[in-house]
């Protein structure tokens, strides 16, 4: 299956109470364009620009059968019990094309835990100019009753192939409710899928297929980190478009510490790494990774395995890689991710302040290559005003100081760039939502004198 996020929706999740984020591509309704789909999220702190990238990551880790975060209570904006997420794809299945919409309500399923209260999996066939025909392919709730599997025909269908199935999908649920992870996707269910896909046909291969998608092609690298380990970067090393190899395709190491490598690996490593400095060269002129080697290591598994260290290398001189400037290393982190997403047309990276520690000039150059030539998709924040000069209207939308209109594209956008357009907006208005919530300099500069009067008061007595 040829899979592509095509639109986001939030509905109370944290500070948004409504907004919805379409991809260039279903905006312009060029729904199954194998091109550059680039999009930046822009605007002030606070505003919901992060909330579109960890809904994303959510959304994700159910589709893979992974659990929810620890803290989801806290992804439920406060005026409200429950929060709403859908994500649509644009797919193209054994030689049909439709659009997938995923969603899923979270709140309290019981005194102490916040999961899955219902998610739902529709399917709308494409007509050829629009879509058609919203069809639900399966259904789930927390309410207690024997139909938790909806349509009521796919219920009693997986019963009658397997009267084990009716068991199954019990512990399947009681798992989801437990564990939080996904009904539809999780890994119970997928095994009573698999089991009756001669019969389900559509619904199972529909169902491995997104589950697939959002393991192999849809990363999200996020800066919120829940670990108390600042300092370990992770630098993903992927084999390419071409490869679907999970252990090539979910493999990270380390920049700030040696780290034990498969010896089988190392040769697959080494050319990853070519491929890298390839690129690399052309973004920080001079600049190459390699390996350091320790030796052999007996590695816990029993298998045979070499400490290596990644390093940089500049002419002659040589240093560990976690001495670089942190800029450097963000693009080191997410570059092989990158090159995929350059090369594939059903890769996509939504990236958290993708600006974060890069030369706003580099990066400007890096979003006009990627708008020229790339054929993936890149979804971003930013605060580098830099993207606006490079990227199309259709390419950026702003968040608003309305959390019930919290995503929005500038309007009046012609020849001029959006920088200019958004920065005039700021000041002057005109458009159908404000997209900054004014400070005063004055007022901010008095607090600041009131707070240092207060300080040197303090001291005094």
């Amino acid at each position: 299956m040829n899979c592509r996020l095509s639109k986001i929706e939030l509905r109370n999740f944290k500070n948004t109470e409504y907004g919805i984020v379409e991809m260039p591509s279903f905006a312009n309704k060029e729904y199954f364009s194998r091109s550059a789909d680039i999009l930046g999220i822009y605007g002030q702190n606070g505003s919901g620009k992060t909330a579109v990238v960890e809904c994303i990551s959510i959304l994700k880790n159910l589709l893979e059968g992974k659990t929810l975060p620890a803290n989801v209570k806290n992804y439920i904006a406060q005026t409200s019990e429950t929060c709403q997420l859908r994500i649509w794809f644009t797919v193209e299945f054994n030689g049909e094309k439709s659009l997938l919409e995923y969603k899923v309500e979270l709140g309290e399923i019981s005194k102490e835990q916040t999961g899955i209260i219902t998610e739902e999996l529709f399917a709308s066939e494409y007509s050829g100019k629009s879509f058609k025909r919203k069809k639900l392919i399966i259904g789930y709730s927390s309410e207690k009753g024997k139909s938790f599997v909806t349509p009521d025909k796919l219920y009693k269908d997986l019963v009658k192939l397997r009267e084990e199935s009716s068991v199954d999908m019990m512990v399947a649920r009681r798992i989801t409710q437990r564990e939080g992870v996904s009904f539809i996707f999780g890994d119970d269910m997928n095994r009573v899928f698999e089991l009756s896909k001669d019969v389900l046909g559509v619904c199972s291969g529909v169902i491995k297929a997104l589950r697939d998608y959002a393991a192999y092609d849809l990363f999200v690298i996020s800066n919120v980190r829940e670990s108390h380990d600042h300092n370990i970067c992770l630098i993903p090393v992927l084999s390419g478009a071409e490869d679907k190899k999970e252990e090539s395709r979910k493999y990270f190491v380390p920049v700030d510490e040696p780290f034990v490598l498969e010896k089988s690996k190392f040769v697959f490593f080494e050319n990853i790494l070519k491929k890298m400095n390839t690129v690399i060269c052309t973004i920080i002129p001079g600049l190459n990774i390699d390996i350091h080697s320790f030796g052999e290591q007996l590695m816990e598994n029993g298998k045979e395995g070499v400490k290596v260290q990644l390093v940089s290398k500049r002419g002659d001189v040589t240093i560990p890689l976690k001495y670089e400037s942190e800029g450097i290393i963000k693009i080191i982190s997410l570059l092989n991710l990158l090159m995929c997403v350059y090369n594939n047309p059903f890769m996509c990276l939504v990236a958290d302040e993708l600006d974060a520690g890069i030369y706003e000039y580099l990066l400007g150059e890096l979003l006009s290559v990627f708008r020229r030539g790339a054929k993936g998709q890149l979804l971003f924040t930013s605060h580098n005003l830099r993207a606006l000069e490079m990227l199309d209207k259709t390419s950026v939308i702003f968040s608003t100081v309305n959390p019930e209109n919290r995503y929005i594209r500038l309007k009046n956008v012609r020849n001029s760039n959006l920088r200019d357009i958004y920065l005039r907006s700021i000041i002057l208005g005109g458009q159908d939502e404000e997209i900054y919530d004014e400070t005063d300099a004055i007022e901010m500069g008095r607090a600041f004198r009131s707070a240092g009067k207060a300080v040197r008061s303090e001291e005094q007595n």
